[in-house]
């Protein structure tokens, strides 16, 4: 009988963010959910510490209630040529050579560009937008500004940093444009946290001290009025893409919470109180696919991209809210009555090996004279220099 060769796929989750624990949830459900008999499928945990770690049981997760790296993980690192090593005493062996890495991270490190860099330098193919993409979306202001660029509707806003919130900063006059209520975020955080709602002058001072705890930059937005939200989840690579239906997720609060999401069944996103297909009329239906196509398209995204909206339910105006370039549970559940979730993982690899493919056959090394005419210049320069010393 012939031996079939799979793909050797690396699932990678954890991480150094305040959403550790929620890209491990994520990460559990792709391990458990990718096809064993087409794939050699190894889960690689990443600690807050940024050490990675890898063993067979991290398909359970129970292991990570209490977790601790034991002498049954091995300690690995990523390598150039796609080569995976892990630790022998004071040497590193070759694992593993990786033709493909899944990313269930959420925020920090995983989600703003920093492991897709990695993974680029090392060759190995992954399944979230790469560098740039990854970088702008986990971005909440450069989000908004390409938005505007790109004539998409958002809310009012108005970004504080730090070092200015620190030295005599008037809230009066930073936030005359602005009307109360208001939404107070970390500019580059998900899941709902360090965000605060609004009414008052005080509320808003205590809002931003809370979330510069989280981040260095800080978003103040309106908040919508008759407000729901909306939520369209798009799979695709920069060449071609397909939509998911679009949800309404039922919030209790002003804006959906930690908890709400994460408290309601262990499952994320998923375990949210939704209705799907959103009720809502064929002109608000339009303007959300016009516009996450739009920005899909204009960032260069690939994978499955969950994009957040609100509606104003009074005016009918849609306002895009945020970008998630690995949304929770690879928001599986928009594209239920389209794939299973093992298949929507497949979908996800073959749409980022198809930008592969393409992007290998782009010249990337050029040869030519400058350093040897700089050489030589420079040896010429030398012999001149010499030559008026006698």
């Amino acid at each position: 009988m012939e031996k079939i060769n799979k793909m050797v796929v690396a699932v990678l989750f954890g991480g150094r963010s305040v959403e550790h624990d929620i890209s491990i949830i994520t990460g559990v459900q792709v391990l458990n959910a990718l096809d064993k008999k087409k794939f050699e499928v190894l889960p690689i945990y990443i600690s807050k510490q940024n050490e990675w770690f890898f063993s067979e049981n991290f398909f359970d997760i129970k292991i990570f209630s209490q977790f601790e790296p034991t002498k049954q993980c091995k300690k690995v690192c990523l390598g150039q040529n796609r080569n995976l090593f892990f630790n022998k005493g004071k040497k590193q062996k070759l694992f593993k050579q990786l033709d493909f890495a899944f990313l269930a991270l959420h925020g920090g490190l995983g989600e703003n560009g920093s492991v897709q860099g990695l993974l680029e330098m090392c060759d190995v193919p992954y399944s979230s937008p790469n560098v740039f993409g990854s970088g702008v979306c986990m971005n909440k202001l450069a989000t908004k500004f390409v938005c505007k660029a790109l004539d998409i509707k958002v809310v009012n806003f108005k970004e504080v940093f730090e070092r200015d919130y620190i030295n005599n900063f008037d809230l009066k006059e930073n936030f005359k444009n602005l009307n109360f209520p208001l939404i107070v975020k970390p500019n580059n955080l998900g899941s709902s946290i360090g965000i605060s709602f609004c009414e008052n002058e005080t509320e808003l001072k205590n809002a931003l001290s809370f979330a510069f705890l989280f981040d260095k930059e800080v978003l103040v937005e309106e908040a919508v009025t008759n407000l729901r939200e909306l939520n369209l989840a798009i799979l695709g690579n920069r060449f071609s893409c397909e939509m998911s239906s679009i949800e309404e997720v039922k919030i209790e609060k002003n804006f959906l919470t930690f908890e709400n999401k994460y408290y309601g069944g262990g499952k994320g996103m998923e375990s949210q109180k939704r209705i799907i297909p959103a009720e809502i009329d064929e002109n608000t239906q339009k303007t959300i696919v016009e516009y996450g196509k739009k920005i899909f398209s204009s960032l260069g995204l690939k994978g499955c991209v969950r994009i957040d909206f609100l509606l104003d339910d009074s005016t009918k105006q849609v306002y895009l809210n945020e970008i998630n370039t690995i949304p929770g549970s690879m928001a599986n559940y928009l594209f239920k009555g389209k794939y299973s979730f093992s298949i929507l993982l497949e979908r996800m690899m073959n749409y980022a090996m198809i930008e592969r493919e393409v992007d290998k056959k782009k010249i990337v090394r050029f040869s030519s004279s400058v350093l040897e005419k700089l050489s030589e210049k420079t040896t010429n320069e030398r012999k001149s220099d010499s030559k008026k010393l006698f």
